[in-house]
């Protein structure tokens, strides 16, 4: 359990969440007219030609309910009935039997074994002619009256952007833990930055956060120098560069099936390059304070390009004016994705462009195509804020040869193309009264400066 937290207060804040989604899932089966949901956790996949298998991840719905990384089991909800867990284990001397601890969240269960996938539907029970199945392994073959519907679907995403308590806890861990390797990533780039590769300063992510890559929200991103202009860097090369200049972090951890994300930039300390830092940090502590109840994520995403239109004019990376670098699109060139997304148990949490219950959602503004939410900010959302300024090699190429080539300063441009980029982000739970940073305090706490 979270040291910031007692066992009695995890007790309660569990059970009121599953309340809270039991309530969301009565209604979903009531607006469409099914007497239950079978949730199904995945199954592991065999690699092509070979005899092990990819790492596997849980699917969303199945951990909404409880905190357990089980392949090949399932839940079954019933409005009023105490939902069912039935897990087929492998028995065999290969690999070690699955056994379900005696914790916080395992009396609100009935949990059943079963020795394989064959038997695990007969465990469900009969009739499923009129349930609805959700994951990747479900098919009409079964016998469910619907296999993923888009309806359902919709419905449980548009309130799966209304974090219970107890998943705001599970993220404020999550984040506390992705602060400890935050701060060890800090500390070994202060003590020898120059012998530090991509793949060195991720293990010592992963140590410091006592987390596998398969227990990761996502593929972390450190990135090097002008590898920081590469919004998903995946590389993660084992060689140090010659020369230190910037690394650009953005990695996470997962805390009972709940993300956080949280990036940092850090430079060797060239004075330009360490203004724009101090700059877009002030950008983007300004930015988290105005995600608010009520306010558009749109609007905020908007608000964004017009900070960072100062921003390239007040350090002479434009010369036509903030204004006209906002109007004629230019900021777009430095930050070609979107503000942030919902946050939860996927780090691109869904339900992004569900303003309604309706299944067909809001799209995102042409101008700004990679925008991943487009709600109205309300009281129990987290969302990320990670404003960016990039040095993309493939974007200012064609700026440097358009029609509005001399409304840039390329001199500086150029001198910051090998220090990649810049993003800091931060992960935000909206309230009624104002917003809540969930990782700042925890990276203070850790000694990020």
């Amino acid at each position: 359990m979270p040291e910031q937290l007692s066992l009695d207060s995890w007790v309660e804040l569990y059970s009121n969440h599953l309340e809270e989604w039991s309530r969301r899932f009565t209604k979903a089966c009531d607006a469409c007219k099914v007497d239950g949901i079978i949730v199904f956790s995945g199954t592991e996949k065999q690699r092509f030609r070979d005899d092990s298998d990819y790492p596997f991840f849980v699917e969303p719905y199945f951990k909404a309910w409880l905190p357990l990384s089980s392949p090949n089991s399932a839940l079954k909800i019933l409005p009023e009935k105490t939902p069912l867990l039935v897990c087929a284990q492998k028995i065999d001397l290969w690999h070690a039997p699955l056994e379900i601890p005696v914790d916080f969240w395992t009396h609100h269960f009935e949990i059943r074994f079963v020795e394989s996938m064959a038997l695990l539907l007969g465990e469900l029970g009969n009739p499923i002619a009129n349930l609805a199945a959700i994951g990747e392994d479900a098919n009409v073959s079964m016998g469910f009256s619907s296999v993923n519907d888009a309806k359902l679907l919709a419905y449980l995403d548009f309130y799966r952007a209304f974090k219970t308590p107890y998943e705001v806890a599970c993220i404020e861990e999550s984040n506390r833990i992705s602060a400890t390797g935050h701060a060890a990533v800090q500390t070994a780039l202060m003590e020898e930055p120059c012998r530090r590769s991509e793949f060195g300063l991720n293990q010592i992510y992963c140590g410091a956060t006592q987390q596998r890559e398969a227990d990761l929200p996502y593929q972390n991103i450190v990135a090097l120098n002008e590898h920081a202009s590469i919004l998903h860097y995946q590389n993660l090369n084992r060689t140090s560069p010659e020369k230190f200049r910037s690394l650009l972090l953005d990695a996470g951890a997962e805390f009972n099936g709940y993300a956080s994300d949280v990036t940092r930039t850090y430079s060797s300390g060239l004075e330009l390059f360490d203004a724009l830092i101090s700059s877009m940090d002030t950008v983007q502590k300004r930015l988290c304070a105005g995600a608010q109840s009520g306010v558009s994520f749109v609007s905020l995403n908007d608000f964004a390009h017009r900070l960072l239109a100062d921003v390239l004019e007040e350090h002479e990376i434009i010369n036509c004016g903030a204004e006209n670098g906002y109007s004629l699109g230019i900021t777009k060139i430095f930050l070609p994705h979107g503000l942030g997304h919902l946050l939860g148990l996927q780090v691109h949490d869904a339900g992004g462009y569900l303003n309604t219950l309706e299944e067909i959602g809001i799209p995102p503004p042409d101008e700004h195509p990679f925008l991943r939410l487009t709600r109205t900010l309300e009281p129990g959302f987290v969302v990320t804020i990670e404003p960016g300024l990039y040095f993309i090699p493939s974007l200012l190429e064609p700026l440097r040869s358009s029609s509005m080539e001399n409304l840039i300063n390329w001199d500086r441009v150029d001198t910051l193309i090998p220090y990649g980029g810049i993003r800091i982000e931060d992960n935000i739970l909206v309230t009624a009264a104002a917003s809540r940073n969930l990782s700042r305090p925890a990276l203070l706490q850790s000694g990020v400066l």
